[in-house]
């Protein structure tokens, strides 16, 4: 492969929405294509048919873009290596597998899936050990056979076959050398009958044909790379540079999983835009999810992060999903908005939450300003500030028979008070302080909260009024 320049790719299945996981390895992909002036590509591998929906290949590379991983080649922008769909790339694979046939490095298996099934079982049964691999007992059958058994359209697999006397390395770009060992890796299915590919084929086939010169990816496919190592070999082609990035873990240092109890909810791209976090926020803390700066800078904009990564800083360990630390920097992010830009986002969150009409956008602006200062994300104003659009539901408490007195004199002060305005309202409220809890639970339904004039303010002299009348739920 005679590669002149750095070329990346991450190559989704559209079978779901773009992952946590997904977005790091792309990001990572994208920083090393930019720092180096090389191109990153989108690659659809979108061969399971059974799972592939269309609308996850449109709302993975929506997610990419919005995120600022804008891909130089994909389904939507072309380039001269296209097609970047698997499932219109068939007949690339179909002239590269004969080539394989022809020089018989693979070789038709009609071995049927319960038959497999009675020999793993009989294996491990006699080995009392897991480590079951195909017995090639159809790499002996004889050209006769085989025509006929084509002839008779058996169902087959095409296996590739591998020189189990060999050893493979390879230089890893984040954990150094690693080794496989041909007798390890079992003669492994390349295409089926109905000539869509299995992944090993396709991927090394497209990463070739596509010139990549760099494979950053999870390292949950080191057990591929040796397969594909192999594959390469066979075809004759210079394998790509590979690097295997870190795991991502919970708290409790176990694999990430869509089932994990406190993060299931924001594990997906989708999920955090809807909740509202912000684009930057994310690929800042993605940057920091398994690599390190030399410094203690935490801080990057998307051209510092391009300018500053490198391959080194990579870690070969766990990085743990930490939401306290991401809101953290969606907090920071949050607060560099100026003030026209945050009261957007959040009319985009209130207004659709409380049904709201145009006319209030400026005293919901108001509003989501006391909000801002602890904001982890645009979705908590909607909790946050309900009881300025909604009457509480959870005032269930009686005010101690001393301080209803106190609090009739409060309400008929704020009754008279000729302008309603801040400055008014805080001399009133806070002539006795014991009342302020009280008087913050009846109109809230909350112990605390923003600054309470502002609040009372903002709740408007009616509501309040009608509030302070209303008996304990």
């Amino acid at each position: 492969m005679n590669n002149t320049k750095i070329r990346t790719r991450f190559p989704p299945s559209p079978t779901g929405e773009l992952h946590i996981g997904g977005a790091r390895t792309a990001f990572f992909n994208y920083l090393f294509a930019r720092k180096n002036q090389g191109q990153f590509v989108l690659r659809v591998e979108d061969t399971d048919t059974a799972r592939n929906q269309e609308e996850f290949v449109k709302s993975q590379y929506e997610d990419l873009c919005w995120l600022g991983i804008k891909p130089d080649e994909s389904v939507f922008q072309g380039g001269k290596f296209e097609p970047y769909r698997q499932s219109q790339r068939l007949d690339i694979y179909k002239k590269h597998i004969n080539q394989l046939l022809q020089e018989k490095k693979v070789y038709y298996c009609f071995c049927s899936p319960q038959e497999l099934e009675q020999e793993r079982e009989k294996y491990i049964q006699g080995n009392k050990r897991s480590n079951y691999q195909y017995s090639r007992k159809c790499l002996q059958l004889g050209d006769k056979i085989i025509s006929t058994l084509l002839q008779k359209k058996t169902p087959y697999v095409l296996r590739l076959k591998i020189p189990n006397q060999k050893n493979y390395s390879f230089h890893d770009l984040v954990r150094g050398k690693i080794n496989f060992q041909g007798k390890d890796i079992e003669d492994f299915v390349l295409l089926r009958q109905n000539g869509i590919p299995n992944y090993n084929f396709a991927c090394v086939v497209d990463d070739y044909l596509m010139k990549i010169s760099h494979v950053l990816r999870g390292e949950e496919h080191l057990s591929n790379t040796g397969k594909q190592l192999v594959l390469y070999e066979a075809l004759g082609w210079t394998p790509p540079q590979f690097g295997h990035l870190s795991i991502i873990l919970n708290k409790a240092k176990q694999k990430l999983s869509k089932r994990d109890p406190e993060t299931s909810q924001w594990q997906l791209i989708k999920q955090l835009r809807e909740k509202g976090y912000l684009p930057p926020a994310i690929i800042n803390y993605l940057l920091l999810l398994g690599w390190h700066p030399k410094s203690n800078q935490e801080i990057f904009s998307l051209s510092e992060a391009t300018n500053i990564f490198n391959l080194e800083r990579l870690n070969a360990s766990g990085a743990i999903y930490d939401l306290e630390k991401l809101n953290w920097f969606n907090n920071y992010y949050i607060q560099q908005l100026n003030e026209n830009e945050f009261a957007e986002y959040a009319w985009k969150f209130l207004a659709q939450e409380y049904n709201l009409e145009k006319e209030k956008k400026e005293w919901v602006k108001k509003i989501s300003l006391l909000f801002r200062p602890q904001l982890n994300c645009f979705s908590e104003l909607t909790s946050l500030s309900d009881y300025f659009f909604v009457r509480p539901t959870n005032v269930s408490f009686e005010i101690p028979s001393l301080l209803l007195e106190k609090i009739a004199v409060v309400k008929n002060e704020l009754l008279n008070l000729s302008s309603w305005n801040e400055e008014n309202i805080q001399k009133i409220i806070y002539s006795d302080k014991k009342l302020l809890p009280w008087l913050r639970l009846k109109l809230t339904g909350k112990n605390k909260g923003p600054e309470f004039h502002r609040v009372i303010y903002l709740l408007g002299k009616e509501l309040v009024l009608k509030r302070l009348l209303q008996r304990a739920n």
